[in-house]
């Protein structure tokens, strides 16, 4: 696409939601979250780029295959999202994102509480929130997370506006963005077929739409990182301010939703510098009032963040500190010192991402060769996430171990496999094309089998269901076992959608602690295999069973794996769907 206001045009299409995401995160930093000014703004904004696209709409021209990336890319949201149940359950990173976002949209900041939690607060003090993951103590005993808030004020949009169907729209929106402005990064590459299959590719990629069935930051990520990268092109091609501030303030964004964007933004500032081959050119630039203005306003909100998420910063600084030591990392503590980069590939050659992986960083050796830099940049930008291919830092079990991958890696050498088939194959482009059909197919073959699934469908009606049970001044102790996956468990959207006292419980001991005066009664939702525990610390002399309970729980059998040292041997296989059964009983407590 070559047509200059068509470019500016969709520039202004894509600042217009990193603009949202801006405000909502602005509002969020100054504890005054209110939908209708966001609204207000949006509506403002929407109107100036109908007026914009009307006085211009002679100078537009748009591809055919535009129109198709966008209209499939559509389609193919759509499709996914249908498939969707929102996250909201406790006990991994989307349930904490997603009632950290629902709490925001509530109470209009940040930080919240209610009487349960004040409780749990006497007994533990100020910091992480054990009864309640995912959240911190402050000082003044209010629950705050210890994620990064970018991610949960842009939620908070959607669920503001559209309750938990919000959730689902917050990421089909930003995977249709991811794959607009991927497309037209390939585009700036290939000429307009190859870009075609390119796309193609990645939207039959099974890891985009596993990933946007959770509310992950990573969904964001994806949107931020080929929409900055895209904008940084521009602006090399034209030198036009316009295009550089626009990426600096999507990187700067993107510092609040992943961590990594600081590196990302170094990395820009030093491809610039290279760029602009000469120091003073380089400085007059970044000296430019509006350039300096924009980084300045980076700076300003990033300093302030480290003031109010403090926690999660301290927790990322440990883990990075950590990560620098790789004979200790989660990858390679094994008695094969290959065993940990063995079984990484093995993921990726299940999920079929192995090939990209090879291909891609083959054509980056090779491009780097040839010193076809300009043809790097994007791989420039995003080196610093390489590390992961090392150390992902995360739990390995899988497809959950993608997530450290997939607004970077996997998008980048995927880029970078198709520009060097495009190039190996120029003159023989049939080649190209049955290569490329070859590796859709196999994308396909894991795409198909998920993309009907669900996790956790239907679990959220059942919860409903318990909720009715108890009065809003009930305390309800929740077992992490009771809906029978202890990565779904219920207390969070008791407490954050249906209004009721509920905690995770973990510690018989606690209970002794508890004014239980302040509550009108007290409940325990333990599962049938749990009743032991609660016998072995007597607590089960205390309660009397009043009702029996039962879930129909439709879950991937995903479990973390923790034998690091023997990895080598451990089985890859894609986790299977299947229905399972949990039966319990709601106790109440003989005060």
């Amino acid at each position: 696409m070559k047509n200059s206001a068509s470019i500016k045009y969709l520039s202004f299409l894509g600042f217009f939601w990193v603009g949202l995401g801006w405000l909502a995160l602005i509002l969020t930093f100054f504890n005054f979250f209110y939908i209708s000014l966001i609204v207000t703004v949006a509506i403002i904004m929407g109107v100036i780029l109908i007026y914009i696209a009307k006085i211009n709409r002679h100078k537009f021209v748009f591809q055919k295959n535009f129109f198709f990336v966008f209209g499939f890319s559509f389609l193919l949201v759509i499709l996914v999202a249908h498939y969707t149940t929102p996250s909201v359950f406790s006990g991994r990173d989307q349930g904490s994102l997603s009632n950290t976002a629902i709490n925001l949209s509530q109470n209009h900041q940040l930080k919240f509480n209610f009487p349960a939690e004040k409780e749990f607060f006497k007994i533990y003090g100020a910091g992480k929130a054990l009864n309640f993951p995912g959240f911190n103590y402050d000082k003044a005993g209010n629950l705050i997370t210890h994620f990064p808030l970018g991610y949960t004020s842009w939620l908070a949009i959607f669920y503001s506006l559209f309750g938990l169907n919000g959730l689902i729209i917050a990421n089909s929106l930003t995977l249709f963005l991811f794959f607009i402005f991927f497309y037209l990064t390939a585009r700036n590459y290939l000429s307009s077929k190859p870009a075609l299959i390119t796309f193609l590719v990645i939207a039959s990629s099974f890891i985009f739409s596993w990933l946007a069935k959770y509310t992950l930051s990573e969904n964001l990520a994806l949107f931020l990182v080929w929409f900055g990268i895209w904008e940084f092109l521009l602006f090399l091609k034209s030198q036009e301010k316009f295009y550089l501030i626009l990426s600096l303030l999507t990187f700067g964004l993107l510092t609040f939703c992943r961590i990594e964007s600081l590196a990302f933004l170094a990395m820009l500032l030093l491809v610039l510098f290279f760029q602009l081959k000469k120091a003073p050119a380089f400085f007059n630039l970044i000296f430019n009032k509006k350039i300096l203005l924009t980084l300045g306003t980076i700076l300003f909100f990033f300093l302030l963040s480290l003031k109010i998420n403090t926690a999660f910063y301290i927790v990322f600084l440990k883990g990075f500190l950590n990560s620098l030591h790789f004979y200790k990392n989660d990858l390679v503590n094994s008695s094969y010192p290959l065993a940990g980069t063995f079984y990484l590939l093995r993921v990726f050659a299940l999920y079929a991402l192995i090939n990209y992986l090879l291909i891609g960083l083959a054509g980056i050796f090779y491009f780097l060769k040839n010193k076809k830099f300009q043809l790097l940049i994007p791989f420039f930008i995003l080196l610093p996430a390489f590390i992961y291919l090392l150390n992902p830092s995360i739990s390995l079990d899988h497809p959950w171990i993608l997530r450290r991958y997939v607004f970077s890696i996997i998008p980048v050498t995927i880029l970078y496999s198709m520009i060097f088939l495009a190039t190996f194959f120029q003159k023989k482009r049939f080649y190209f094309y049955s290569f490329s059909i070859l590796l859709i197919f196999s994308n396909l073959l894991v795409f198909m089998p998920f993309l009907k699934k669900s996790a956790n469908k239907n679990l959220l009606p059942q919860i409903k269901n318990i909720s009715t049970l108890f009065q809003k001044n009930d305390l309800i102790l929740v077992d992490r076992e009771a809906t029978g996956n202890p990565w779904a468990m219920m207390d969070e959207p008791l407490y954050s959608i249906f209004g009721k006292q509920a905690v995770y419980f973990f510690n018989p001991d606690d209970l002794a602690k508890i004014n239980l005066q302040k509550f009108h009664k007290v409940y325990f939702v333990i599962p049938d295999q749990r009743i032991g525990f609660y016998q072995k610390d007597n607590l089960i002399k205390k309660i009397i069973p009043i009702q029996a309970y039962s879930f129909k729980l439709n879950s991937f059998n995903i479990i973390p794996s923790t034998n690091k040292k023997y990895l080598y041997q451990q089985p890859i296989k894609f986790p299977s769907y299947q229905k399972n059964y949990s039966y319990g009983e709601i106790y109440l407590l003989t005060k």
